[in-house]
């Protein structure tokens, strides 16, 4: 079920950024992102550990250059999103084929699926106001946000992660 669920996050990830830069008319920053973008998938499928921060970092960075050259926000908003859970996922599923075969593991992906749903929906909430609040940055202003986002939601994951050990 988690691993399933890795896929949809960042098939839809992936999706939503692509569909934002096409829809755009950005159609070789779109071809780029494909191409990115099925490096990540394939290193998600083949389990290569270092695939998940690639994910996160290209879908991420995708976002910060779409707003950047005028794609669609929400779109954009929405492949990010989804690209934080595809991320956790793949380090959890990790952890869970390296745990100890007597222990519960039904008990902590349904622990682990219930905190992630719970930070992703408080995520999307505060993405929600932040587009309702217009706001104007310079790029590097926004640039800057996005990496103190991707620090900030880092050390919750951290938190998150001691409490349930």
């Amino acid at each position: 079920m988690t691993r399933l669920l890795l896929y949809v996050c960042a098939g839809l990830g992936l999706g939503f950024g692509l569909l934002a830069y096409f829809t755009a008319g950005l159609v070789q920053p779109g071809v780029v992102l494909l191409v990115l973008g099925g490096v990540w998938v394939l290193g998600l499928a083949r389990r290569w550990e270092w695939a998940a921060s690639l994910g996160l970092a290209i879908l991420f960075g995708a976002a910060a250059l779409g707003f950047y050259l005028g794609a669609t926000p929400v779109l954009l908003v929405f492949s990010a999103l989804l690209a934080l859970p595809a991320w956790d996922l793949a380090g959890f599923i990790a952890r869970l084929e390296r745990a100890d075969p007597a222990a519960d593991t039904t008990g902590l992906e349904r622990a682990h699926l219930a905190r992630l749903g719970l930070v992703s929906l408080a995520g999307a909430g505060l993405t929600g106001l932040a587009l309702l609040a217009r706001v104007r940055l310079p790029f590097e202003g926004v640039v800057g946000l996005v990496f103190l986002g991707i620090w900030g939601i880092g050390r919750v994951v951290r938190w998150l992660l001691q409490r349930s050990e």
